[in-house]
């Protein structure tokens, strides 16, 4: 159960982003057991230009929004720069980062999350990149989804910077990572659909490495070396096979992302991506997404 001191900032960058992170604003209050203990963090990586964030404030209570300029960078390497902003700014003992795109089903989540992180030696609680997206770390959690103890975590973590390299390494990384996934060839359906593919391939990303250094990718790093121990959320895999797509949970999972802790949904990601390797047939599809959380919410 929660104590008086448990104060939790809910953390997230924005990148016109403002009607999902008033979706998930909203949500997050509804579910918890404290909403009152709740702070929320936006960093701005528009640098002021979304104009939509100041409803957002108006809205909410406890928020504190940063402008962030992330110059010239884009993809990740913007989004990292935002999240080491959030690092400096956290000033409550527990804090969650979280995409804006997320939406949680699982009730009194701050307490459960609180709980979770009290068991022994347990460092981080969330999500880590899902196996299907071959080349990545798959053992701790990244910013779609982690909750932490904040002086803990300041004392243990590099900066969530994902692509600082030498470019040598780029163009290793991206021929390692061409090998592992056959060009375009190995994606995320064939990955679920096929069990020779989910059997075989993850020994082979184990020989050639880390090749796609996303974000936070040194921590996860880190974490392995000192083995420090985690909680992760699982995420529901859904074979063309074994799917059924007039259960809103077979078809959230199979659409977009649905992570369960114990066999229990926790919440979902809508993950929007244009990546030929990743996207799915209807992951753009918002609608889709809020009608299967609505279907979920019902049962």
């Amino acid at each position: 159960m929660t104590k008086p001191d448990d104060l939790i900032t809910v953390c997230s960058v924005n990148w016109f982003s403002c009607d999902f992170l008033e979706m998930l604003f909203d949500n997050l209050i509804q579910k918890a057991q404290t909403p009152d203990k709740l702070r929320f963090l936006i960093v701005d990586n528009t640098n002021g230009r979304d104009t939509d964030i100041e409803k957002i404030a108006a809205k909410f209570q406890n928020i504190t929004i940063i402008k962030n300029d992330s110059g010239t960078l884009k993809g990740s390497p913007a989004h990292c720069s935002g999240l080491n902003v959030i690092m400096k700014n956290i000033e409550t003992p527990y804090a969650l980062i979280i995409d804006p795109d997320v939406y949680v089903f699982k009730k009194n989540w701050d307490a459960f999350l609180i709980d979770l992180t009290a068991l022994s030696d347990v460092f981080a609680a969330g999500v880590s990149y899902p196996a299907w997206k071959l080349g990545t770390y798959h053992n701790f959690p990244n910013p779609i989804f982690c909750f932490f103890k904040t002086n803990r975590y300041r004392e243990f973590s590099p900066a969530w910077s994902a692509y600082d390299v030498s470019k040598i390494i780029l163009y290793w990384d991206f021929i390692r990572r061409n090998l592992l996934r056959l060009g375009i060839f190995i994606n995320r359906k064939r990955f679920e659909d096929s069990k020779l593919i989910r059997t075989l391939w993850p020994h082979l990303e184990k020989i050639i490495g880390i090749c796609s250094r996303d974000t936070g990718w040194r921590i996860a790093q880190k974490a392995e070396k000192t083995g420090t121990k985690t909680i992760l959320f699982q995420p529901q895999t859904i074979s063309s096979e074994n799917f059924e797509p007039d259960i809103p949970r077979s078809a959230i999972a199979k659409y977009f992302e649905l992570y369960c802790y114990q066999n229990e949904p926790i919440f979902t990601h809508k993950y929007s991506t244009n990546s030929t390797v990743f996207k799915t047939d209807k992951s753009g599809n918002y609608e889709l997404w809020v009608q299967c959380i609505k279907q979920i919410e019902k049962r």
